[in-house]
């Protein structure tokens, strides 16, 4: 499988689970939810403070393969809603420290991101809540953001995913990128490695974004990241009829 799928002249999928936009320079990805970890804590599961070290090393990757000029984070950065907690200072300041270092940086706000302007503006890193790369719209998703007719529109938010069973009956659950093709909207999968999300075949119809209400099944395009690299599924339509045979 290769590391990228060219989804059109505009958008590479990437198996690092984010999108890049040659025509602008730009590189896209969403819910990082920084401080995962100590708000699992609070709620008596005790996971190892890895998250912003892997995700650190996995911009390292990005950065070395596109050199870009601006990097997006399309909401959600952080994880909890209301407060910044102590966690979620240090390793969102040294996430900024990395990436200004590297590159142009902008936060679109996402749900979970209430305070970020707090720690966003020590950096000098605009908060917005949308930003158009040339003609491509970003947002992260849990509101539709109107006054737009874009060609493509890029949100986050859903954490899309895909739960497949092998021959013995294990089962694997792996990121994936959901696209649209006639609305030209792409669902990035979360970059957190905590947040695989929505598996797309069971609850499609319970998706929480306002932007992929009442989709057309045979139009809605499954794009898998298995170890870094992209493997095109097919529609999620074709993909529900062959698990049921």
């Amino acid at each position: 499988m290769p590391e990228e799928y060219a989804l059109s002249k505009e958008i590479i999928l990437s198996g690092e689970s984010c999108a890049y936009l040659p025509e602008s320079d730009t590189v896209v990805l969403s819910d990082l939810h920084l401080g995962f970890e100590l708000a699992m804590e609070e709620k008596g599961l005790f996971l190892p403070r890895l998250q912003v070290r892997i995700e650190l090393e996995r911009m390292g990757v990005i950065i070395e393969r596109y050199r870009p000029s601006t990097i997006v984070v399309n909401g959600d950065l952080k994880h909890d809603f209301s407060r910044n907690s102590p966690q979620e200072w240090v390793e969102i300041k040294k996430l900024f420290e990395f990436l200004s270092s590297k590159t142009k940086v902008v936060v679109v706000k996402g749900n979970h991101d209430n305070y970020i302007l707090n720690i966003a503006s020590k950096f000098n890193i605009e908060t917005l809540p949308y930003y158009l790369a040339g003609d491509i719209l970003l947002a992260h998703g849990d509101v539709e953001i109107e006054g737009f007719s874009n060609q493509w529109t890029i949100i986050g938010h859903e954490h899309p995913a895909i739960r497949v069973r092998d021959a013995i009956g294990a089962q694997y659950k792996f990121p994936v990128f959901l696209y649209l093709k006639r609305r030209g909207i792409l669902v990035l999968p979360a970059f957190s490695p905590f947040s695989l999300g929505t598996d797309v075949l069971t609850e499609s119809r319970e998706f929480m974004s306002p932007y992929l209400r009442n989709i057309e099944e045979a139009d809605a395009f499954i794009f898998a990241i298995d170890k870094g690299q992209v493997r095109k599924l097919g529609s999620l339509s074709d993909i529900r009829s062959a698990a049921l045979q």
